[in-house]
């Protein structure tokens, strides 16, 4: 019996390729994000550029994690400080 790759398994990688293609267009202009004239209104875009940063962040975290390299640490512990009064 061949192996066969899980259909539900997700190449972060690719993924983070095309959500950078999405933020340099969201960037540049190209994706209009909603447009209005006078009482009619387009959306082409539902995400926002906050939203896309953010699953960027993840599918190149993710990416780095499934290449076997350790990705960069984001949260930091507080240092104490002792406060003399």
């Amino acid at each position: 019996m061949v192996d066969e790759p899980d259909p539900l398994a997700v190449d972060w990688c690719a993924r983070a390729v095309k959500l950078r293609k999405v933020e340099e267009a969201l960037l540049m202009g190209e994706m209009v994000t909603e447009n209005r004239f006078d009482q009619d209104m387009v959306r082409y875009a539902n995400a926002g550029l906050n939203e896309v940063r953010r699953a960027l962040d993840e599918a190149i975290r993710k990416c780095q994690i499934a290449r076997g390299i350790t990705p960069a640490r984001t949260r930091y512990a507080v240092s104490g400080r002792m406060r003399p009064y």
